[in-house]
């Protein structure tokens, strides 16, 4: 969440940039491209995301911002289903014919390269992107970085592409079918320093983008659903915003509140159509609860998720008794019971396809937001 002052700040940097015709930054589409304006969520108030990037698909936020600036990442695997992706709007859409250069820094994280891509849309998909449907705009594999690949090492890339027009929606990450690997694996790489811009450019933004990046910037929820009257009351499934101990730096984290934590008991721990627990899995969610209890969270958020058979009406409430379910077992456990909120998504917030029954196993789950 940002305040007038810093507004203000912003704008007025823009209108440098829009009149700095020389530099080529000026035409940088991409809002906040080095992730050093980090977003306090309305929700919490705690650093969640950089200002002006939001989630994809309910999905997790991996994001730093210490002294020495921002990075942020996305999570590459063999599933779709545990992909997680960079999203933002550009400062203005993307003229027909043109082409644009991207460029930006990458760090492995110690992980092995995994190619990986840019895809731009005319319309918001972010929160029912289908990766696996889609060939990315720019595809960056290892001939695209500008010198060797080290596994701790920032790395730059570049890469070009022609626009069709009016492309004005980001995706960073992984895209493409699943892989036939033997087992699921993730990998998370973090990205900085990112512009992208038409290749032959007269150095001006489109005159709206000032317009734009205000309102990208007083966006300042990042959860799902819509804003509550109270915030106390907010029933949101919150990313997690995940920090990540980088081996040249020292300092800890600069942070403007503690970071959320989000953790998922599976909707098999259930009886089948019902908010009562599996006898057969009790060892699971007993586990899972000792976890919960040793991180000692101030507040917890508890959120039921069904996947799409049966009626919305039923799946609401069969989802919100089994959240009130898990906060049962909290309860017993010595957790203030005023201190968690229940709330029911029903079919609402898949994260995976309903089309397959492991998309559908997938959704019906628990999600628990740690603070």
């Amino acid at each position: 969440m940002m305040n007038d002052v810093l507004l203000s700040r912003l704008l007025a940097g823009v209108g440098l940039l829009l009149s700095a015709c020389g530099f080529s930054s000026a035409q940088n589409l991409v809002a906040n491209a080095q992730f050093e304006d980090p977003n306090t969520c309305v929700e919490f108030n705690a650093t969640c995301a950089p200002e002006a990037w939001r989630e994809v698909n309910y999905g997790r936020t991996f994001y730093i911002n210490r002294e020495k600036g921002g990075k942020a990442g996305f999570m590459l695997s063999n599933n779709p289903n545990m992909r997680t992706f960079l999203f933002t709007e550009l400062l203005c859409p993307l003229e027909p014919g043109q082409s644009y250069k991207v460029t930006f820094d990458l760090n492995l994280r110690g992980a092995p390269f995994f190619p990986f891509g840019f895809w731009l849309s005319k319309e918001n998909l972010s929160e029912h992107f289908r990766p696996d449907t889609v060939a990315a705009t720019v595809d960056f594999s290892e001939g695209a970085s500008l010198k060797k690949l080290k596994k701790m090492v920032w790395v730059p890339f570049s890469g070009r592409f022609e626009a069709r027009g009016g492309e004005q929606f980001l995706y960073i990450g992984m895209m493409g079918p699943a892989t036939p690997d033997k087992y699921d694996w993730t990998s998370v790489f973090y990205i900085d320093n990112i512009t992208l811009e038409p290749v032959r450019g007269n150095g001006d933004l489109c005159a709206t983008a000032p317009e734009k990046l205000k309102a990208l910037y007083a966006y300042d929820r990042r959860h799902v659903g819509e804003p509550q009257e109270e915030i106390e009351q907010k029933q949101d499934s919150i990313p997690v915003a995940a920090e990540v101990e980088e081996e040249e730096e020292e300092a800890p984290a600069v942070l403007a509140a503690p970071q959320p934590d989000t953790l998922l008991l599976s909707g098999v721990c259930f009886d089948f159509n019902k908010s009562t627990l599996n006898a057969h899995y009790a060892a699971v969610t007993d586990s899972l609860a000792d976890k919960i209890m040793a991180r000692h969270p101030q507040k917890i958020l508890i959120n039921g998720h069904t996947d799409n058979i049966g009626t919305d009406e039923f799946n609401r409430t069969l989802s919100l008794a089994r959240a009130h379910t898990a906060a049962g077992i909290l309860v017993t456990k010595g957790f203030p019971a005023d201190n968690i909120v229940c709330d029911g998504k029903g079919e609402s917030l898949p994260v995976a396809t309903n089309d397959t029954e492991s998309g559908r196993a997938a959704n019906r789950r628990i999600e628990f937001i740690l603070w």
